[in-house]
């Protein structure tokens, strides 16, 4: 027999984690801000019936951000630490952060992060649809495919929203929310990061 060892070279790392409380928490604050149309002003064309807030949302000094801050970096260095099995601290910068209300029939079309290297959203509220599922790309685009390597036919990830549900993903992998048929609001949080180890881990 011959011995096997399948490595997943450029293999693309998601992470997973839940905080329902925090959601919970995020949402009567979210919803206490008022936000009106695209804010944030970027975009614009592939965001349709969605309120966005400015990328600044992180900055609040309020007890809920900082919260939400330290919770999100302990998610980060538990997926760091477990991507590269070792046991570091690491500087999180957030580059920008912001929150989407989506409305009935609102989408988010194909897009990616620039400029960063992680990227997140929190699921506050799924709404009361089984719609608006996040969708990934598969960003290996092969010029070939038969029965040796129809894995790749997986053209694309979807995740269901679920309440207090974080995903990490890095930020080459183009994205787009479906479209949203509930009644009730749809929210999340996304962020863009920056991350460096501490300088004792060099």
């Amino acid at each position: 027999m011959i011995e096997s060892n399948v490595i997943p070279v450029f293999a693309t790392p998601f992470a997973e984690y839940s905080n329902p409380k925090l959601a919970l928490n995020l949402k009567e604050y979210i919803l206490g801000l008022n936000a009106d149309g695209i804010e944030s002003g970027v975009a614009k064309e592939v965001k349709h019936n969605l309120i966005e807030s400015k990328f600044n949302f992180f900055s609040s000094e309020q007890d809920v951000i900082q919260d939400t801050l330290e919770w999100i970096g302990n998610c980060f260095k538990s997926t760091l630490n477990n991507l590269y099995d070792i046991d570091s601290k690491w500087r999180i910068y957030y580059n920008e952060s912001w929150y989407h209300i989506t409305k009935t029939n609102g989408t988010h079309e194909h897009h990616r992060h620039p400029n960063c290297s992680w990227c997140g959203v929190f699921y506050v509220d799924p709404g009361d649809s089984e719609s608006g599922w996040t969708s990934f790309i598969n960003p290996i685009h092969s010029t070939f495919i038969d029965d040796g390597n129809s894995f790749l036919n997986n053209t694309s990830f979807n995740i269901k929203p679920r309440q207090g549900n974080l995903i990490l993903f890095p930020s080459y992998m183009a994205h787009y929310q479906k479209l949203y048929q509930g009644a009730e609001d749809r929210i999340v949080i996304a962020f863009n990061c920056t991350i460096h180890k501490e300088p004792t881990d060099a």
